[in-house]
């Protein structure tokens, strides 16, 4: 990675991830040890994260992210690199990724049902997803969902999960410590660590699926779990705030959207533990309702 840099595959798109700091490195080993290694030149996104270039490097320890060599954001403490990558990598989809509609959302899929879970930060919707991929779903994304323009399909992006705070203690007690990268505390989001995504998963990245549910997450702590059917204009303005690129695909994105929940049940779920969520997804996906 010092050098010319390894390129990723994540489902359709490919990444090619440079650093000359060695516990980036070590933790891109760590993270994407289940994702193929490409031998092609090409990437859709050629990225680095590494020391500022300017007098910076010599009296502030940081790590600047740039694509295409060009700093994009202003550069963050070095120990955290590694998220500000996967962080930098988020931003290359949605702000780059035109052929494809792009939902602020997570996407897991079970028996070729893909359950769409947009939600703002804070709402659970990383913790709930993890949860479902260590009990059997297939995590197509914990961030971005990639939504066909015709078809009503999303495809796999399948990167490691980004978990804050509380979540990470919980999620180790059930994944166990092996797939977590180092915990990085304050940062803007506070204490982050990375988890690393079930191989099957990555293996079926490039397998497309066709959502049945949107379910809008909200975790608060010590609420007696519950779910709301939700109309379509309910769902659609919901999902419209979601949507990155709606705006540039004009007719065409909202024709997406509103196809996509015209085909697809709607809910609100409330819940107040992580097994209460997972139970609420699970009788959603079992029954078709809850």
């Amino acid at each position: 990675m010092a050098g010319p840099g390894v390129v990723i595959g994540a489902g359709r798109l490919s990444f090619r991830l440079r650093s000359a700091l060695d516990f980036v490195a070590d933790g891109v080993h760590h993270l994407y040890g289940h994702h193929p290694l490409l031998s092609r030149g090409f990437a859709d996104f050629s990225v680095e994260v590494n020391p500022p270039r300017s007098l910076r490097r010599w009296f502030a320890r940081q790590a600047c992210f740039r694509h295409d060599g060009a700093s994009t954001f202003l550069p963050l403490p070095r120990d955290q690199a590694l998220p500000l990558l996967e962080w930098g990598l988020n931003w290359c989809v949605y702000a780059h990724v035109q052929d494809r509609l792009v939902l602020h959302a997570a996407v897991v899929e079970r028996d070729d049902r893909a359950l769409i879970i947009p939600a703002p930060p804070g709402s659970g919707k990383s913790t709930l997803v993890a949860g479902l991929s260590c009990a059997g779903w297939r995590l197509l994304s914990d961030e971005l969902a990639l939504l066909t323009l015709t078809g009503q399909e999303v495809e796999g992006l399948c990167r490691p999960v980004s978990l804050k705070n509380a979540s990470i203690g919980i999620l180790r007690g059930i994944a166990g410590a092996e797939p977590f990268s180092p915990t990085v505390t304050d940062t803007l989001k506070g204490d982050v660590a990375l988890m690393r995504p079930p191989r099957a998963s990555v293996e079926q990245a490039g397998r497309p699926a066709r959502p049945f549910a949107i379910v809008f997450p909200s975790f608060r702590a010590g609420s007696s779990p519950s779910v709301t059917s939700l109309g379509p204009a309910m769902a659609f303005g919901g999902l419209l705030e979601s949507a990155f690129n709606v705006s540039a695909l004009r007719e065409e994105g909202f024709s997406v959207l509103g196809d996509l929940v015209e085909c697809c049940r709607c809910f609100r779920i409330e819940y107040g533990s992580l097994a209460d969520g997972m139970a609420l997804v699970q009788e959603i996906h079992g029954t078709g309702e809850a």
